[in-house]
């Protein structure tokens, strides 16, 4: 499988939303907006969208340390 890369940027490019489905599952949905391309939404249920938020918070903060920055491969 081929990954899709998206670099939003500007005003709305990444929303965030919650909605509940046919049978009342809860999921969070996160919409990113490239300046020229369609937007592209990735849904999680609640429990995988908040160890999703975790891991964000931790690698936010491992940003800043120059140590851990490198080139893949």
């Amino acid at each position: 499988m081929t990954p899709t890369v998206i670099t939003p940027s500007g005003p709305g490019a990444m929303e965030a939303g919650l909605v509940l489905d046919e049978e009342g599952q809860r999921f969070v949905v996160l919409t990113f907006k490239e300046p020229a391309g369609e937007p592209l939404l990735v849904t999680f249920t609640v429990p995988i969208f908040q160890n999703y938020v975790e891991h964000l918070v931790r690698t936010a903060k491992a940003a800043n340390e120059e140590a851990n920055w490198g080139i893949p491969g």
